[in-house]
């Protein structure tokens, strides 16, 4: 298997894992400053968007970032929305395929951008409500960044979830 095979099936791994169990306003403000607090971690700079059903729940532009990035974030979340994965799986699996968004699936540049950052909110037992995207740092690093952060809360709240301490 191909690196790059190896990385879609990793890519799906994540989407299957990376579901909530809940998800309401509140947890698009812990999430949300969860991903801004991976971003000090490793000292950098994002913008990081999360809506629900078309609402923007979340958003915050860290300093170093620029009003682009939102331009960026509007395309990601529309890859996201349309094909139900992550904007970086779409984009590599997009290309593996010797595929563009605007040339074979009618997608136009303006609005649609195969870049990592992006990312499916996935209700566990209900499907898709939502996209959480970053944008800031180079394909993979948005993504990375993004998986880090998700992973990391949705253990967290699991953990909770789990301990009794949340009922």
């Amino acid at each position: 298997m191909t690196q790059l095979a190896e990385q879609l099936r990793a890519m799906e791994e994540e989407e299957r894992e990376l579901q909530f169990d809940r998800f309401e306003n509140e947890t698009a403000l812990a999430l949300g400053l969860a991903v801004i607090e991976e971003a000090k971690r490793l000292d950098k700079r994002i913008t990081v968007e999360i809506y629900r059903e078309g609402q923007r729940l979340f958003a915050h532009a860290m300093t170093g970032t620029s009003a682009e990035n939102e331009n960026w974030i509007r395309r990601k979340n529309n890859v996201v929305n349309h094909f139900g994965q992550s904007s970086w799986h779409v984009a590599l699996r997009v290309r593996d395929e010797g595929k563009t968004l605007e040339a074979d699936y009618g997608l136009p540049l303006a609005d649609y951008v195969g870049a990592g950052g992006g990312f499916p909110l996935v209700l566990r037992g209900t499907g898709p409500i939502g996209t959480i995207t970053v944008s800031g740092l180079p394909d993979q690093e948005d993504h990375d960044l993004l998986i880090a952060a998700l992973r990391a809360f949705i253990n967290r709240e699991r953990e909770l979830d789990q301990s009794g301490v949340r009922a």
